[in-house]
């Protein structure tokens, strides 16, 4: 069974516009609104995210990301939390989740496609050299 398992999830850390763009087309057909169906989307995909750039960081450049990654998440999170607090009189916490999360979408999908471009360079020119 381990056997199946292991390269299907594998494949998923290593590709996770996959997982995107399964549950964005699978969520387009349910909810018929491609706003809220890339928005569920974005959500499932960063836990895929928070495991892929760390992985993908670790097997270019030996580099450990994990505690940098979950570093910049947390300021990441404090200067949302304090632009919001600033911004309204009150803050709702569902809200504030929400924006944070997304955020760090974007965000890791910019560091995995930067640094799945880097590999892409990197490997090029060894094969070059």
């Amino acid at each position: 069974m381990s056997n199946f398992v292991q390269p299907i999830i594998s494949f998923l850390i290593v590709f996770p516009i996959v997982i995107f763009l399964a549950i964005f087309f699978i969520s387009v057909k349910i909810i018929r609104k491609p706003s809220k169906a890339f928005g569920h989307a974005a959500d499932i995909t960063t836990i895929l995210l928070f495991f892929a750039v760390p992985i993908a960081i670790q097997s270019l450049f030996q580099i450990e990301a994990v505690g940098y990654m979950l570093g910049v998440a947390l300021i990441i999170s404090i200067i949302l939390t304090v632009v919001e607090w600033k911004s309204k009189t009150e803050i709702e916490l569902l809200p504030l989740l929400r924006k944070i999360w997304r955020f760090l979408f974007l965000v890791l999908s910019l560091i995995y496609f930067v640094v799945w471009c880097l590999g892409v360079v990197l490997k090029v020119l060894e094969y070059i050299k």
